[in-house]
């Protein structure tokens, strides 16, 4: 008597779930960073700099997912294993997704105002971020339903600001007195939506 078939594409091995987290994070910052580096070519010597710099942060962010927490030290490490234990400990305890987001926005800084533009990247960053979190950690995607409002309501933020930004400016008079009113009430909900969670 044989026992039940399984089917091939059905079993998922343990590896498949962070492997395809830290693609998704990998995906998610090269993104970000030619979203924010597009026209760095007549930027000189600093722009240049800043994409190197969050280029070499994404890759050492994506390292530390791939190598995972520290081993087991082994009783008597010779010096190729000390070599590698304090390389793993440089990578493991550094922010660099932190710091490929920082690189990123002072990229994004030295544009021309752009409001869509600047408002994608940071949606873009923020899925970074998150996917990174998720990479790292064990937990399901349920971990971030407590946060899903004040992430809601950082969006929308997003994208009234950015609709705001995008407007020819009021001036002054009674309609630019309403429009910062108006602003303030939608700030205001906002931060009283995102307080409850």
């Amino acid at each position: 008597m044989t026992g039940p078939a399984v089917r091939p594409g059905r079993t998922i091995g343990t590896r498949a779930v962070p492997a395809l987290r830290a693609g998704t994070a990998t995906l998610l910052g090269a993104a970000c960073i030619a979203w924010a580096a597009a026209p760095v070519r007549g930027s000189g010597g600093a722009g240049t700099l800043l994409l190197a710099l969050a280029a070499g942060c994404a890759v050492l962010a994506m390292t530390q997912l791939a190598i995972g927490p520290a081993p087991a030290p082994s009783a008597l490490p010779d010096m190729p294993e000390r070599i590698a234990s304090i390389a793993g400990l440089v990578i493991r305890s550094l922010p660099w997704a932190e710091g490929m987001l920082i690189a990123v926005l002072i990229l994004e800084v030295r544009h021309p105002a752009r409001p869509w533009h600047t408002a994608l990247l940071g949606a873009a960053l923020l899925a970074f971020l998150l996917a990174v979190h998720l990479a790292e950690s064990a937990a399901g995607p349920r971990v971030l339903w407590p946060a899903a409002l004040p992430l809601t309501a950082g969006l929308a933020m997003l994208a009234l600001t950015a609709a705001a930004a995008s407007l020819p400016s009021p001036g002054s008079g009674p309609a630019a007195a309403w429009l910062i009113v108006l602003a303030s009430v939608a700030a205001l909900l906002a931060a009283l939506l995102a307080i409850p969670a």
